[in-house]
C-alpha cells in the first residue's frame, strides 16, 4: 500500500486521519488507536527499507532500543508493527510547533533559549546513557508543545553504538537515507558524518552545538550555496562567535557552543551530560536577568527571605571628622540585622559602596535585588546626638517606618538596637528566643572604647601603612580602657595579618602577633567568629591550607553575614584546587558591589578553565575597584589567561602608572613586560623586596611562575611554582592543564615530576575536606 493512499484507511487497528509530515525515514500520520481510544503518531517506513530484510531487521532492533528510553523530553515509541505489507511504528502524538518555526530572526530570548537548550542536552544525555545516538538532530526534529514542553522526535536515524558503529558512506544533497548515503541532514551534520567516518555520541554534541547557535543568533554557523560548499564549511570553517552577532549573550554560552562545535570529536565537550551541567549555569543566570555574563543578584520574587540594604547614614554633624561615627552606626545596624536569620542583609562592604549615592530606590532594588532599603542620618555636636532612620518598601518606594532619636553619645548602643528592633517589627518578623539574644549582643560596652574601635575600623579600610599604624594605636587605646576583649583582640590580629597580605610589610613578626591576638581572643570566647577567621588567615599565609579552609568555613558558619570570611575561604580554595561554586554564588549575592568579590569570582572560574566567566569577573572587579589598587594587576592576570593579552597589557600600563607602592607596581610591570616578551625588563623588576613580598603569598607564586614561563626562564618558573606550593598553591588541574601562561614550562622535562608532587598534596587535601568542599574536576585528557 503506497503511503499516499493511507489517509482515511485503517492499518491494523489504527485509523489514519491526517498527514503530519515527511522525512528521510518515511511519512508521519495522525491516527486513532481504535483499541485504546487514543490518538497517536504513525510513521510508515519507506518502501526501500521495507524491502531490505537486513535494513528492516536493523531498524527494528534500533527502534526497540529507542522505545526503551523513558524521558520527559524524548517522544515515546509505542510499537513497531506490520499490517497488509505496510511497515510502521507508532509513537506519542506531540501537538505544538517545530523548533524551526519558533526561532525568530535574531534568535530566541535568553530565558527561552536556556530552557530549550537544557531540555535538549538532558534528552541526549538520557539517550546516550542507554547507548542510543540520534544522528539527525535538527530544529525540525524538536517540538515545542503548547505548554512550552520540549520533545525530541525522530530517533528513526538512531543507532545503538554498542551494536553497530559503522558509518553510512557519502552525503546526498537532500539528506535522504538511500543506499550508500550518509544518514542525517547536511546543515546539522558533524564533520565525521560529512566525511563518512565512524560516529559515536559526540556527533550529536556537534549537532546540538549547531542548534544552540541557531537558537542564539537566528542563523546557522555553517553555510554554503551547494552541498559541496556546505560540507567544506562544516569541515574547515570556524563559526563566528555568537557574542559578535548578539551582544546581550553571555560569553560563557559562547564558550559552550564553541566547544560543542570543535571539528575533532576529541576536543569537544565529551558528554551531553557535561553540556547539560554547563548550560545549567546559563539557565540560572537567564532566569534571573542575565545579559552581562555575570550572575545577577536574586530578585525579590526568587528569594523567599526579605533582602535589605542599609545605606550609609549621612553625617550631618558640623564636624566632617565625625563621619567615622555615622559609618560606625551604619555598620552596627547592619550587624544587628544580620544576626536575624529571617533576613538577608547586603554586606557592609557593598552598602558602603553606595555612600553618597544619588541612585533612587527602584535602581537600587534592581541592582541589588532588595525588598527593603534603610536610610538615615546622624548629627553629633559634642556629646549631643540626633539620629533619624527610615525603612522603605523597595517595590513601591514608600516609607514603612521612620523615627527620630535624640540623646547623647552614651545612648548610641540603645539607639542602634532600637532601630534594628523597630525595623524587625515593621517587617512583621517574629524572632525566636535565640534570635532576640543574638540581636542584643554587645561586644564592646564602653562608649569611649567603642569610638576607638569605630575609628580603627575606618583606618583599616584606608589600606595604607600609615592608616594601619593608626588603627593599631586606636585598638590598643580601646584595650587599655576595657581590658582583654575578644573583638578588639581579633581586630588587632586582622590588622597585623593585613600588613603581610597586602605586601605593606611582609615580616614574620606580624603573623606571629596576629596568631597571638587570635589565641588570646579565643581563650576568652572560643566561638568568636573573627578570632577564628584571623587564625585561619594566618594559617593560609603559612601554607597550612586545610587549617585555613576549616577556620574560614567555621567563621562563615558562625557569622554567615560576613562576606570577608566567605571571600577568604574561596581565595584559599582557589589556590588549593577546590570547587566552591556554591560559596562563590552566595558571595556575589551578599556582596555584589565589592571588587574583591568579583576578583574571587574571576579566579574561581579561571582555576577551573572557564575563561569567559573569569574574564567577565575580572572586568567587573576593575570597574568597581578604585584607582590605584593592587587588585588591578591581579585582575589583569586573569584577563591575560583568558586570552585577552592586549587588554591585559593596557590594564597593567594604567596600573603601573597609578601605583606608588613599590611591590604592586613592580608586579604590574613584571606581567606587562612578560606578556610583551621583554625578558630583560621583566627580570629587572624582580628586586629583593619584590622577591620577599611575593614569597609570602600563594597566588603570587603562581603569578611569578606565569611571568617567567612567558619569557622562557624555566628555572625561575619552576622555582616559583615550588614557592607557591610551600604556601598552599597546590591547584593541580590549573597548574598542570588549565593555565595557558605556563605553556612554555610544561615542555620542560622537570615539570611532570613536579606536578606529581603537586597532585599528591592536592589529592591528600581532598581526602579530608569538610562538605560541601570538594576537589575540582580533572580535565578529560589528564584522567
Amino acid at each position: 500500500m503506497p503511503p499516499t493512499s493511507v489517509i482515511g484507511q485503517t492499518i491494523a487497528h489504527y485509523k489514519v486521519t491526517a498527514k503530519l509530515g515527511a522525512g528521510g525515514m518515511g511519512e508521519v500520520y495522525r491516527a486513532t488507536d481504535t483499541k485504546l481510544g487514543r490518538d497517536v503518531a504513525l510513521k510508515v517506513l519507506p518502501g526501500e527499507m521495507a524491502r531490505d530484510p537486513h535494513r528492516l531487521a536493523r531498524f527494528a532492533r534500533e527502534a526497540r532500543a529507542v522505545a526503551a528510553l523513558n524521558h520527559p523530553h524524548i517522544v515515546t515509541i509505542f510499537s513497531v508493527e506490520e499490517a497488509g505489507g505496510v511497515h510502521f511504528f507508532t509513537m506519542e502524538l506531540v501537538e505544538g510547533e517545530s523548533l524551526s518555526r519558533c526561532i525568530p530572526e535574531g534568535g530566541l530570548p535568553q530565558r527561552q533559549l536556556a530552557e530549550i537548550a537544557g531540555a535538549l542536552a538532558d534528552a541526549l544525555a538520557a539517550a546516550h546513557e542507554k547507548g542510543v545516538v540520534h544522528r539527525d538532530l535538527k530544529p525540525a526534529n524538536v517540538m515545542v508543545t503548547q505548554n512550552g514542553r520540549v520533545k525530541v522526535l525522530d530517533f528513526g536515524l538512531a543507532k545503538e553504538t554498542q551494536a553497530d558503529n559503522s558509518a553510512d558512506v557519502t552525503m546526498s544533497s537532500a539528506g535522504h537515507t538511500e543506499a550508500g548515503v550518509v544518514m542525517g541532514t547536511p546543515a546539522y551534520m558533524s564533520p565525521e558524518q560529512v566525511a563518512g567516518r565512524a560516529v559515536d555520541h559526540r556527533t550529536d554534541i556537534f549537532s546540538l552545538g549547531i542548534l544552540l547557535y541557531e537558537m542564539a543568533t537566528g542563523r546557522r554557523p555553517f553555510e554554503g550555496r551547494s552541498s559541496v560548499e556546505l560540507a567544506s564549511s562544516i569541515l574547515r570553517d570556524a563559526a563566528p562567535l555568537i557574542t559578535d552577532l548578539r551582544a546581550d549573550l553571555p560569553g560563557d554560552l559562547a564558550r559552550i557552543i564553541r566547544r560543542c562545535l570543535e571539528k575533532d570529536p576529541r576536543h569537544r565537550i565529551q558528554t551531553a551530560q557535561d553540556v547539560a551541567n554547563e548550560l545549567r549555569d546559563f539557565a540560572q543566570q537567564s532566569a534571573r536577568s542575565g545579559s552581562t555574563g555575570l550572575p545577577a543578584v536574586a530578585t525579590a520574587s526568587e528569594e523567599p527571605r526579605m533582602v535589605i540594604v542599609v545605606l550609609p547614614f549621612v553625617n550631618r554633624s558640623p564636624d566632617p571628622g565625625n563621619e567615622y561615627f555615622s559609618d560606625g552606626l551604619t555598620e552596627e545596624v547592619i550587624t544587628d540585622l544580620s544576626r536575624i536569620e529571617e533576613l538577608r542583609v547586603i554586606s557592609r562592604n557593598s552598602a558602603m559602596a553606595l555612600k553618597g549615592t544619588t541612585r533612587d530606590t527602584p535602581s537600587i532594588r534592581k541592582e541589588l535585588g532588595v525588598t527593603h532599603v534603610v536610610s538615615g542620618s546622624v548629627r553629633r555636636a559634642g556629646d549631643a546626638l540626633r539620629v533619624t532612620a527610615e525603612l522603605i518598601d523597595a517595590a513601591t518606594d514608600t516609607p514603612m517606618w521612620s523615627e527620630k532619636y535624640s540623646g547623647t553619645v552614651a545612648d548610641v548602643f540603645g539607639i542602634q538596637e532600637e532601630i534594628a528592633q523597630k525595623i524587625v517589627a515593621a517587617l512583621k518578623i517574629r524572632l525566636t528566643e535565640s534570635g532576640e539574644q543574638k540581636a542584643a549582643e554587645r561586644p564592646i560596652d564602653n562608649v569611649v572604647a567603642y569610638e576607638c574601635y569605630l575609628r580603627a575600623r575606618q583606618e583599616i579600610y584606608n589600606w595604607t601603612p600609615e592608616s594601619q599604624d593608626r588603627a593599631i594605636r586606636l585598638v590598643d587605646q580601646a584595650l587599655a580602657i576595657v581590658g582583654e576583649n575578644p573583638l578588639l583582640l581579633a581586630a588587632k590580629g586582622q590588622i597585623c595579618w593585613n600588613r603581610v597580605n597586602s605586601m605593606m610589610d611582609p615580616d614574620e613578626r606580624h603573623l606571629d602577633e596576629a596568631a597571638e591576638c587570635s589565641r588570646r581572643a579565643l581563650a576568652l570566647d572560643p566561638q568568636n567568629h573573627l578570632a577564628i577567621f584571623v587564625r585561619g588567615l594566618v594559617a593560609g599565609l603559612r601554607g597550612q591550607t586545610a587549617d585555613a579552609l576549616r577556620d574560614c568555613q567555621r567563621s562563615y558558619q558562625l557569622r554567615p553575614s560576613d562576606p570577608n570570611a566567605l571571600a577568604e575561604l574561596t581565595r584559599f580554595a582557589n589556590a588549593a584546587g577546590i570547587d566552591v561554586e556554591a560559596y562563590i554564588e552566595e558571595l556575589v549575592q551578599m556582596d555584589p558591589l565589592t571588587p574583591v568579590t568579583w576578583l574571587t569570582y574571576s579566579y574561581h572560574y579561571l582555576m577551573s578553565g572557564r575563561f569567559e566567566k573569569a574574564l567577565a569577573g575580572a572586568r567587573r572587579a576593575i570597574e568597581l575597584a578604585p584607582v590605584p589598587s593592587n587588585l588591578h594587576f591581579l585582575a589583569a592576570s586573569a584577563i591575560a589567561a583568558a586570552g585577552m593579552r592586549v587588554e591585559a597589557i593596557a590594564v597593567l600600563e594604567r596600573t603601573a602608572a597609578s601605583l606608588t607602592a613599590p611591590v604592586p607596581r613592580a608586579c604590574a610591570l613584571l606581567l606587562k613586560y612578560a606578556l610583551e616578551g621583554e625578558a630583560e625588563k621583566t627580570c629587572a623588576q624582580m628586586t629583593p623586596l619584590v622577591e620577599e613580598s611575593a614569597g609570602w603569598l600563594d597566588h603570587l607564586g603562581r603569578f611569578m611562575a606565569d611571568c617567567y614561563s612567558l619569557i622562557g626562564r624555566n628555572d625561575e618558573a619552576l622555582r616559583w611554582i615550588r614557592i607557591g606550593m610551600d604556601h598552599g598553591y597546590i591547584n593541580y588541574p590549573f597548574l598542570a592543564a588549565y593555565d595557558p601562561l605556563l605553556a612554555n614550562v610544561r615542555q620542560d622535562a622537570r615539570f611532570a615530576p613536579l606536578m606529581q608532587e603537586v597532585k599528591a598534596r592536592w589529592e591528600a587535601l581532598g581526602r579530608n575536606l569538610p562538605p560541601p568542599l570538594r576537589l575540582l574536576k580533572v580535565p578529560e585528557n589528564m584522567r
